[in-house]
């Protein structure tokens, strides 16, 4: 695979939306704001950790589709009959 495709920088909740839309898979980014919406729902006032916890896991799917080591070895699992 050539031409590899650089990731955008996701410091903000913003950024991620964007990379989302951008390189996530149809749906994500829609799943992304449910997610984010029901857990600042059930957040205390003075706790976001599940609201973060759902940032940091979209973006770590984010980082994962778009990481050729990651899709390749995935490529040969799904081929290969998932030999280590």
């Amino acid at each position: 695979m050539s031409g590899v495709m650089p990731l955008p920088l996701m410091r903000t909740v913003d950024d991620l939306r964007g990379a989302l839309s951008r390189y996530g898979l149809p749906g994500d980014r829609e799943r992304f704001e449910a997610e984010l919406a029901a857990a600042i729902g059930v957040s205390p006032t003075n706790d976001f950790a599940g609201a973060a916890a759902v940032v940091r896991a979209c973006r770590h799917r984010v980082l994962i589709r778009n990481s050729p080591e990651i899709m390749t070895a995935l490529q040969g699992a799904r081929g290969g009959g998932g030999s280590t």
